[in-house]
């Protein structure tokens, strides 16, 4: 007979909240000429002719006795901003920067020789700023109080440091980060007879999506930083841009400067804000997590109809969401 010990796995109940939630914020990625979004309106915009069921057409009192999940849909879609745009040319099949401009742009990871790799830096760094043509772009964002502060650095030959400093209220870090890219980019592409853009970051992994043709919540950004990109290798074929990752950890000059300064900010958000999408699946996921540790972790009943395994330094294992994917 064959015994399976189940270790404080999530209830049946929150498995089926996680998927209901699953279900609403689904509903941010259908196309605007659907029969669902024509329905709830997500988008509240006046160039879209309402649909005879639209929700908006139901009074309060409707709206108070009608069970249904394009209800829940609805509510849900209007507390976050969609970051989606499938249907942008950017990200057409085979229209995209990797499947013709690849030549174009580098990606340079942290290798196991961490002096090694920041040595390259200094000499890329040394390179680019005594080269009139080259520019460096040295980006970060934090989070405090749920305010993203974005900043890039953007140094270039016998040219004044420019410092690019951004707000937003209520997004992840990846899109905080792949914001202060974004308008690292913008500015060094604006700088004449700019050749060479050194992107120097500790979040490779967000600046990668900026190729990604598949379905991403930062698709906005990407299609934004994507077209950019193109009409600048367009310009001449010389063109060219790197990406080099800067371990927060090392505390590599430059990049410190730029991390100090995005903590050098206290701010409070004054008024009530959306929710970007990414943001809002995360708070999903936390409060999943909550209620599983109220639920199991002070039960009567662990370590008796369950096993309760630990970790490397004997703390119980819990529940978590993997990184990329804010999901249990």
């Amino acid at each position: 007979m064959e015994i399976k010990v189940i270790s404080g796995l999530i209830p049946i109940h929150l498995h089926l909240k996680k998927f209901y939630s699953k279900f609403h914020l689904k509903g941010s990625l259908l196309p605007s000429n659907h029969i669902i979004k024509s329905i709830i309106n997500t988008d509240r915009s006046n160039e879209h002719i309402t649909h005879c069921l639209s929700l908006n057409n139901l009074t309060p009192k409707q709206r108070s006795h009608l069970n249904s999940p394009l209800i829940d849909m609805d509510n849900r879609c209007n507390k976050f901003l969609s970051s989606f745009s499938p249907f942008d040319e950017e990200f057409s099949l085979r229209k995209g920067l990797i499947d013709f401009l690849s030549d174009f742009f580098s990606f340079h990871s942290q290798t196991q020789d961490i002096k090694n790799h920041l040595c390259n830096l200094d000499n890329i760094t040394i390179n680019a700023s005594s080269d009139p043509h080259s520019s460096i772009v040295i980006s970060n964002a934090s989070i405090r109080n749920n305010i993203a502060t974005s900043i890039s650095h953007i140094h270039s030959y016998d040219k004044p440091v420019i410092k690019m400093i951004h707000h937003a209220v209520n997004v992840t870090t990846t899109e905080a980060k792949l914001f202060a890219i974004r308008c690292g980019i913008n500015q060094a592409i604006g700088i004449p007879n700019i050749k060479h853009i050194v992107i120097i970051t500790d979040s490779l992994h967000a600046a990668k999506r900026i190729f990604e043709s598949s379905l991403h919540p930062y698709q906005i950004y990407s299609a934004a930083i994507s077209q950019e990109l193109r009409e600048f290798f367009r310009k001449d074929n010389n063109n060219y841009i790197e990406f080099w990752d800067c371990p927060s950890n090392q505390n590599w000059l430059l990049y410190s400067l730029v991390d100090k300064d995005t903590k050098s900010f206290d701010l409070s958000p004054i008024f009530p804000y959306k929710l970007s999408w990414d943001f809002y699946k995360q708070c999903n996921c936390n409060s999943i997590i909550s209620q599983w540790k109220m639920s199991f972790q002070v039960s009567d009943l662990k370590g008796r109809n369950f096993l309760e395994l630990l970790d490397d330094d004997s703390n119980p294992l819990e529940l978590s969401a993997s990184k990329g994917d804010p999901w249990l």
